[in-house]
């Protein structure tokens, strides 16, 4: 069974619109097929491959989309979907990866001339002012939580998810903002949490790692070393 998968990069697009665009493609889409953010939230790329896998897949093209598509994914997507290829064994299916879409002047020349419709602007005084983006929040720790590509690629955003639980669960979920980022650079060592104004940063592979991270970091105010990779410094961060 030939299936597709389209891969779209496009964190700052909402959960409704990425479904709606979602759903378009897997309908006029030729065969199987499914669509997955890069980053941000929802299924990473290798569950997805899991899924159409067992769906009985056997030739599965990658398909990106986004005018322009990341040069920077475009060269490391291969590498990732040959990670996964190396553990499905013997009977894995057949992988491609097909060109970014900007290599075709068909998909430029169609995006450059659609018929689209128009909304005319008036003018608005301070018009960028957002309401009630006046001043930094009041919060006791400030969580980044690294949804980029890579870190995505390994679950960050069920572990964002996760980690607002336990934050419930130990009762300081009131004294925390959890923000989820792009890529923080230490891509291998994800998916990564930095804690400010501590300036501590953490690997948390799993749900084990997470609680313990709220318990020690969080409630205890001490530092969960094994899961520390990196301190900003207290010449810059002081507690």
């Amino acid at each position: 069974m030939d299936a597709y998968l389209y891969l779209i990069s496009a964190s700052y697009v909402s959960h409704a619109r990425f479904r709606t665009l979602s759903e378009a493609l897997v309908r006029a889409a030729p065969c199987p097929a499914h669509a997955v953010r890069l980053d941000a939230s929802g299924d990473g790329m290798w569950s997805a491959l899991d899924a159409l896998y067992a769906q009985g897949a056997t030739r599965i093209e990658l398909r990106p989309i986004g005018l322009p598509f990341s040069q920077s994914l475009e060269k490391w997507l291969p590498g990732a979907a040959g990670s996964w290829l190396d553990r499905q064994g013997a009977k894995a299916p057949d992988l491609f990866m097909a060109a970014v879409p900007q290599a075709d002047s068909r998909v430029v020349h169609s995006a450059a001339r659609a018929r689209v419709a128009l909304t005319r602007i008036r003018p608005k005084a301070a018009g960028e002012i957002g309401r009630g983006w006046d001043a930094p929040p009041d919060f006791r720790h400030h969580l980044l939580v690294c949804a980029g590509p890579r870190c995505h690629l390994k679950d960050a955003p069920s572990l964002a998810d996760a980690l607002k639980v336990e934050l419930g669960r130990a009762r300081v979920r009131s004294q925390c903002l959890v923000t989820t980022t792009g890529c923080l650079f230490p891509c291998n060592a994800g998916p990564v949490i930095v804690h400010y104004p501590q300036g501590h940063w953490y690997r948390v592979a799993d749900l084990a790692d997470i609680r313990c991270f709220v318990s020690q970091a969080l409630r205890e105010g001490t530092r969960p070393h094994h899961l520390l990779i990196h301190q900003t410094g207290d010449q810059y961060e002081p507690a």
